[in-house]
C-alpha cells in the first residue's frame, strides 16, 4: 500500500496493557464467526446453487473457496506456546478451541494476552478482504487505525496486502489459500514493531501447523 507510514513507526497513543480490552472483544467477535442474528456461520450456510462462477452476496467464489476441515489441535497450540514463551521469557496458560471451522488458541499470563484464530470456512479468504476494506474505510485517516502489509506472511501477492497489521488493534491478519489466520499480542513493555514481528512470527508457525 504506497504511501502508507511504515507500520513500526506508527504511534498508537495506547499503552500495551490498555489493548487487552481491546483485544478481549476482538477475540469475542472472532469465535463468533461470521454469521446473522441465527448465529449460523457462512461455513454452515446451504449449498448454494449449482452454476459456473457463482458468487455469494459479498462477492466471495463460492466454488473456489469451500470450507476445509483445517485447524489448530490442542498439538498446534502446544507447539504455538512454546514459541510464544520463548517471545515473553516465561511461562503461558494456554486455552485450545480446535474444532473448526473457527479455532483458536489462547495464551495468558499476567500483562499478556496472544490469541492465534484460524478461519477456515467457506469463503474465509474474501471475509478477510472484505475485513481490511472495512478496516480502512472506518479507520482512516488514523494511521493506527489502518491496515499496513507485513511481508513473508500471508500468500504472495502485490504489496502483501494477504497480511495486514493494525496497530492499534494489536492484530495481524493474513491469509493463504482459503485460510484466514488471524494473531491478537498485547503485552506490557512490548513496542508496536516488536509486537508486530512476533505476531508475523506466530503466523507464519500458524499457517505452517495447518497446511496439512
Amino acid at each position: 500500500m504506497p504511501g502508507r507510514p511504515d507500520p513500526g513507526g506508527c504511534a498508537t497513543g495506547r499503552p500495551p496493557s490498555a489493548l487487552l480490552a481491546v483485544l478481549a472483544v476482538l477475540a469475542a467477535a472472532l469465535l463468533g464467526g461470521c454469521g446473522g442474528s441465527s448465529g449460523t456461520t457462512a461455513a454452515e450456510s446451504p449449498s448454494p446453487p449449482p452454476g459456473q462462477g457463482y458468487r455469494g452476496a459479498k462477492g466471495e467464489q463460492i466454488e473456489g473457496e469451500a470450507a476445509t476441515g483445517q485447524h489448530l489441535s490442542g498439538a498446534d497450540c502446544a507447539a504455538l506456546r512454546r514459541l510464544a514463551e520463548a517471545q515473553v521469557g516465561h511461562p503461558l496458560q494456554l486455552e485450545s478451541k480446535p474444532a473448526p471451522p473457527s479455532s483458536s488458541c489462547r495464551l495468558t499470563a499476567g500483562g499478556i494476552a496472544i490469541g492465534v484464530y484460524l478461519d477456515s470456512g467457506r469463503s474465509a479468504h474474501q471475509r478477510y478482504l472484505n475485513r481490511m476494506v472495512e478496516q480502512d474505510q472506518f479507520g482512516a485517516p488514523d494511521p493506527g487505525r489502518v491496515t499496513h502489509p507485513v511481508p513473508h506472511v500471508g500468500e504472495p501477492a502485490p504489496g502483501n496486502q494477504n497480511a495486514s497489521w493494525v496497530p492499534n488493534l494489536g492484530s495481524l491478519f493474513a491469509t493463504r489459500g482459503n485460510r484466514w489466520l488471524t494473531v491478537t499480542y498485547a503485552a506490557d513493555g512490548v513496542p508496536g514493531a516488536q509486537a508486530r514481528a512476533r505476531a508475523a512470527a506466530l503466523a507464519r508457525l500458524g499457517f505452517r501447523l495447518t497446511s496439512h
